[in-house]
Formats: C-alpha cells, structure tokens, sequence
C-alpha cells in the first residue's frame, strides 16, 4: 500500500483480524461478512467478493502454522492482504476504566459498530490505562455502561451467569465472543449493565481473534477471585473449536 493511498493518509477504511490455525482461517466467513457490515456502515464500497476470496486462497496456499491473517479495504479500494505470526498480544491481567465517548449506540451515528482503519481512540485509551500502571482499559458508555476493550470484547459472570455487553451499544460485533456465547452452557444474558455490576462478578473474560479468552484479573481497585472455572472451560471450548 502506498503512503499516498488516501484512505491508508487518513484511516479511512476498514479491516479484519482473523486467527490462522494449523493454515486454516476460523470463521472466515463471518470475518468476511462483518467486513462487509464495517464498509458499508462506513460508506464505503465493498470489494468484489470473488476476487478477494481468491486472494485470500492465494495468501493462504501452503500455510500449516498458528498465524494471523490480516484484510484491509480503504476508501480508495486498495486491498492490503498479510499473514504473519501470531502476536502475543498486550497482557490484561490489569484494567483501567477509560470512558469512551466514540462509541455510540447503533442507529445513533452512522459507523457505528464497524471495525474501521482509525484506531487512534482506541490505542490512545490503551496508553492511557498504562500510564495508569494497568495493562490495558476497559472502555466504558457515557452513560456508564460496560462495553468492551480497545481491541478485545468483555464478558463476565455474576451470581452463576454469564453476562456479554449488546452490540447495540455499538461495540464491534467481536466474532470469537460470538463463538463463546455459542460454546457456553447457559443462556449469556446481553443486555447493557453497569460497571458496577462488572466490579461485583466472580470472573471477567477478555477475548480476541488472537487472544482466545483470558481472565482479568483486577479492574481499577477491583479484584477478582483467584479461580476462574467458566473462563478455563471456555477457553478450552474455544480451543478444540478452532483446532476442529
């Protein structure tokens, strides 16, 4: 991609993350499908689906490893395809709260929920919380709801159920937390929940294409309990799924 590509100069775009396992893209379709939402969301036209799945065979020909399958689509149609190593990705033992005011409930502004190049927001909250002596943020509505990571989805349980923000608050529609709703054994509840009702759970769950699910273990002041059973079974679901 060019530095003079227009929508690579202002983050004007959008793009997927999708974990590789053993050379085989998981969920492939659903990234591929929730590109579509994030472009169109965003105003901007989708590639020809054809021609990108080719590439993506293409890019993916002769793979066998873990790896990390990068897609991204910028307002001038420039597609930019890479596969490279997993990476180990930022700790989140330790979340700082950070408001977020950028994210904004579906219907109420126009790319709302997309997965979209300009990221800064997100990553700015992340130096933020680690200027704080935390490892990463937990980003919060304005009106004080619980909504997700700057590049994880949040879940957690309370009272012995399993609890997801809604992507109508207009978080990303995190396609490996729509694998662990599908995995759980109880009906997750998804409705918007204050961050007090996340500060009183027995576990919070941190999830990404990459990451898998992990526990946080401390938000804020809070601290959670040492053992993390529905986390531990869900990231081991989770696991076998992606290596089926």
């Amino acid at each position: 991609m060019a530095v003079t590509d227009e929508g690579f100069a202002r983050g004007d775009g959008a793009f997927e993350t999708i974990g590789v396992w053993q050379g085989r893209a998981f969920r492939l379709d659903d990234h591929l499908a929730r590109l579509v939402v994030s472009l169109r969301a965003a105003g901007l036209e989708e590639p020809d689906a054809g021609q990108l799945r080719t590439e993506i065979d293409r890019v993916l020909d002769g793979a066998s490893e873990d790896a990390a399958l990068r897609i991204y689509v910028t307002a001038s149609g420039t597609r930019v395809l890479t596969l490279g190593p997993q990476p180990s990705g930022r700790g989140v033992a330790h979340l700082a709260v950070h408001p977020a005011p950028w994210i904004r409930p579906l219907g109420t502004y126009g790319p709302a929920g997309a997965k979209t190049m300009s990221y800064l927001p997100n990553m700015a909250a992340t130096r933020a919380a680690q200027r704080r002596g935390a490892d990463d943020a937990l980003l919060v509505a304005l009106e004080g709801w619980v909504l997700e990571g700057p590049t994880f989805a949040i879940l957690w349980v309370a009272d012995g159920r399993l609890y997801a923000p809604p992507v109508s608050l207009g978080i990303v529609d995190s396609v490996t937390r729509r694998t662990l709703l599908e995995l759980s054994d109880d009906e997750v509840i998804q409705e918007p929940r204050p961050l007090d009702h996340l500060l009183d759970a027995q576990e919070v769950l941190a999830c990404s294409a990459i990451r898998g699910v992990v526990a946080v273990r401390r938000v804020g002041d809070q601290a959670f309990d040492a053992a993390t059973p529905v986390c531990d079974r869900l990231a081991a679901a989770l696991q076998q799924r992606r290596r089926a």
